[in-house]
């Protein structure tokens, strides 16, 4: 594969930064497209047109980028972008079964990070809940995303947005009501 991505390359040094990006980072974007999709094979065809996508038009962009740290984020950020345009793509193309989530998710907003974990995956379809998070304000987005889809801890997610851990624990609370809100289809108090 990797050869195809080197035919869009005309540079020889944005080559061997194609290379080292590919060998250092497809595994881990890998993982982020698998979390958000939970399907393996979806996640390689996300990473690849990602890949695909940085060959053909972006190799200058990237080649810019010196701290490595940077163009980690970067990366992942691409692919999980990829992977949540392919959710709200498919979620159009399939009906879906709304129940009664109301009675399974009454006072979530209450309940401790763990607990609401739990009532959500026992309660709602992964995909919807991604989705939904999916076309969230970005500050809420980001924060739910890296705490609840790519389980980091509360410290972790605050350094990955650059924002202090009392900033990301606002943002998960006044998230999780919105992520209700929206699930729900109402407010809730």
């Amino acid at each position: 594969m990797l050869v195809l991505y080197m035919s869009f390359i005309d540079d020889e040094s944005h080559r061997r930064l194609f290379e080292e990006i590919y060998l250092n980072h497809r595994k881990q974007m890998l993982l982020v497209a698998r979390s958000v999709l939970g399907s393996d094979s979806d996640a390689e065809d996300i990473v690849h047109d990602v890949f695909l996508y940085i060959a053909k038009k972006h190799m200058a962009k990237i080649s810019t980028i010196e701290n490595d740290n940077d163009l980690r984020n970067y990366l992942l950020k691409a692919t999980k972008h990829r992977a949540l345009d392919h959710l709200r793509k498919h979620r159009r193309e399939q009906a879906t079964d709304d129940g009664d989530y109301e009675k399974e998710l009454k006072n979530a907003a209450e309940l401790s990070d763990t607990e609401f974990e739990e009532r959500i995956c026992n309660g709602i379809e992964y995909s919807r809940i991604v989705e939904a998070i999916a076309s969230m304000n970005e500050v809420y987005r980001d924060a739910l995303y890296y705490h609840f889809v790519l389980d980091m801890s509360v410290p972790e997610a605050a350094k990955m947005l650059n924002c202090k851990t009392a900033t990301m624990k606002q943002r998960l609370v006044r998230g999780k009501k919105l992520l209700l809100k929206q699930l729900l289809g109402r407010d809730q108090k």
